[in-house]
């Protein structure tokens, strides 16, 4: 999804929420990690090109529990140089200061409730004239009408793959904010200079309670300070009991 296309809310009347304030993600204990289910963090460095195209992803496989590092070439340094952008809290950035993000997964565009945790990939490529001093990563599940009404608020589960200890950490909070359209939880936070791309590997579930209907899952890279939005995109897909 281009970083210049704005996440539309599915439920409408909802207002600006301001997310809960930013803090890297520490794990009090590792969950348990089925022992079917492993995973692969991929994070690249900047490259000397100048131009700066969309980055591609790749559906994920079943990964090796070893994390695999190397160069990205479609994610380019930008030539011009801008300094870090203000914006109001909450808010998106000046769009000529915006990163590129994509989610890939879910391949059968169906996930079901009482099915195996499902793998998805965040990624993130700072194609922006803007080297961030510290940005920080969120994904949570969407709006979904499984939950039913009002306001369509999904349950579930939704884990990272951490690389320095090889399990999965719970993320929180698990499910998109009710007014803004992002998580309110921020985590991994690091530096991401001009040029360098990130993925992030995901799982979620669903609470047994969910019923069949439409969903997805919402990611974004925020700066910690504000928060101020860098970069938002979403996965829809169908949900089934």
């Amino acid at each position: 999804m281009s970083k210049r296309a704005l996440l539309a809310m599915p439920v409408a009347g909802l207002g600006l929420l301001a997310l809960a304030a930013c803090s890297p993600s520490t794990p009090d204990a590792a969950p348990s990690t089925p022992a079917t289910t492993t995973a692969t963090v991929l994070t690249t460095t900047a490259s000397s090109a100048t131009s700066a195209p969309a980055p591609t992803t790749t559906t994920p496989t079943k990964a090796s529990a070893t994390p695999v590092t190397g160069a990205n070439t479609a994610c380019k340094v930008n030539p011009a140089n801008h300094p870090v952008p203000t914006a109001d809290p909450v808010a998106w950035v000046p769009e000529a200061d915006r990163v590129q993000v994509s989610l890939s997964g879910v391949p059968s565009g169906t996930v079901k409730v009482t099915g195996a945790p499902v793998e998805v990939d965040l990624t993130v490529c700072n194609d922006s004239p803007v080297a961030y001093p510290q940005v920080g990563f969120v994904l949570a599940l969407d709006h979904c009408s499984c939950a039913g009404e009002p306001i369509y608020m999904a349950k579930g589960t939704v884990q990272r793959y951490d690389a320095a200890t090889g399990a999965w950490v719970a993320t929180g909070p698990l499910e998109r904010g009710r007014r803004n359209g992002l998580p309110d939880g921020v985590h991994r936070q690091q530096p991401l200079p001009k040029g360098k791309a990130v993925t992030v590997r995901y799982r979620f579930s669903y609470d047994p309670s969910m019923t069949s209907g439409k969903g997805g899952v919402i990611g974004a890279v925020v700066t910690p300070d504000g928060p101020h939005v860098l970069g938002q995109t979403s996965l829809s897909y169908t949900v089934t009991h």
